[in-house]
């Protein structure tokens, strides 16, 4: 039998036909189990840099404050001040008393100076914080001593002592309402357990069909290296000022002595907060507790917590000047000149097991066994799970 041009072009075409019918059956597929799983880490992307910024700013904000270095703002939910302060204005509630009026609610965006962070679902984010850090006067002292009261269940582990959680409330679930009548209800946000008033312990998990909170905690381990580097720079420019004025650096307060002076002869341990007697400076000359320090060092106990140490020559008004070389400080692990140091401040970072705080020995506050055993050599440790020791040059 003879076939036809025709008849051969009609089978080319509804082959044709049939290669793209199944190529947008493979495209169906690829879709339905490709796409999803995208447009779901795309949305992934959106919500977790909400969240990390988020939490870097509350960081930056707390390492920045004023009054008490290390301190939170109130969530916003419950002042209610027409033209001022509203829920969910972004604006940090105002304390009743000494107490946040609830320790959970919307993240204090504008308090913070960010541009409204919000999830993939559009929702604004929710925050958390422990009420040891709240910023007032009742609770001090705030230090890297300072231990969190939040817990937070990642599956089977816990994570304790968390200081701050920051909640991506996602998209309603369940029997949820974010109506304008339900706007400020926790529970029409956060599920879980994460929205019963006062809670303390909070979860993070697969999402479900009931549950779809996102969350990230902010730890000491998270606020504290960038604190302590703040309250160090302000101790090294008293330090720095004090020298200045007198021509040498005050003796260090020996952990033993608990009337947190000079000690006399003490070249390393606490930075004292009387700095006169054994300091050699004239009380009537100048008040070091009260006139060069910002208030919220010794109200908050940083003296406890900072490690000092002074080269012997520049604790005394003698001679060899403190400015000559020779007999100073030693530290490794910097560009030289390393061995010119006149005196440094280590911050210790959260305590370890077995370590006591505050501290009654240099080994309660510093791990590095070269920062530790007494001598005029210190070393910039590297920060690992069993060392935080961060080292900061006062002088030169």
């Amino acid at each position: 039998m003879t076939t036809t041009r025709s008849a051969v072009s009609q089978h080319g075409q509804a082959l044709i036909i049939v290669l793209v019918l199944l190529g947008m059956s493979v495209a169906v597929f690829v879709y339905n189990f490709v796409s999803p799983a995208a447009i779901n880490i795309e949305r992934d992307k959106i919500t977790n840099a909400a969240l990390a910024q988020a939490r870097e700013a509350l960081i930056g904000r707390a390492a920045s404050d004023n009054n008490r270095p290390g301190s939170l703002p109130c969530p916003d939910l419950i002042t209610n001040i027409p033209g001022t302060n509203v829920p969910n204005d972004g604006v940090a509630d105002l304390l009743i008393g000494n107490e946040c009026p609830s320790y959970i609610g919307r993240l204090p965006w504008r308090t913070l100076g960010l541009p409204d962070p919000r999830d993939s679902s559009g929702e604004r984010l929710w925050y958390a914080f422990s009420r040891t850090f709240r910023d007032d006067d009742s609770a001090q002292p705030i230090n890297s001593d300072t231990v969190g009261q939040l817990t937070v269940n990642v599956g089977s582990a816990t994570l304790s002592g968390v200081i701050a959680v920051v909640f991506a409330p996602g998209a309603t679930v369940g029997s949820q309402v974010r109506d304008a009548a339900n706007v400020n209800a926790v529970a029409n946000y956060l599920e879980g357990g994460n929205e019963t008033s006062g809670t303390t312990t909070f979860t993070t998990g697969a999402v479900s069909a009931t549950f779809n909170d996102k969350l990230l905690a902010i730890t000491s381990d998270g606020l504290f290296p960038v604190v302590e580097m703040r309250v160090a720079r302000e101790a090294r420019a008293v330090l720095q000022a004090f020298y200045s004025a007198n021509g040498f650096f005050p003796f260090a307060n020996a952990y033993s002595d608990m009337s947190y002076g000079c000690t006399n002869n003490q070249y390393s341990d606490r930075i004292p907060r009387i700095f006169t007697d054994n300091c050699k400076v004239n009380p009537a000359d100048l008040d070091w507790k009260d006139a060069a320090w910002p208030p919220w060092f010794f109200n908050n106990n940083w003296h406890q917590v900072l490690f000092y140490a002074v080269a012997s020559k520049c604790a005394q008004p003698a001679s060899p000047s403190c400015s000559a070389p020779g007999s100073l400080l030693t530290v490794n692990n910097m560009p030289p000149p390393n061995n010119n140091i006149q005196a440094i401040i280590i911050t210790p970072g959260r305590g370890f097991a077995g370590q006591t705080r505050p501290c009654a020995a240099v080994t309660d506050c510093l791990e590095d066994s070269e920062n530790t055993n007494g001598d005029a050599v210190f070393v910039k440790s590297a920060i690992t799970s069993t060392v935080n020791d961060r080292l900061v040059v006062v002088a030169p």
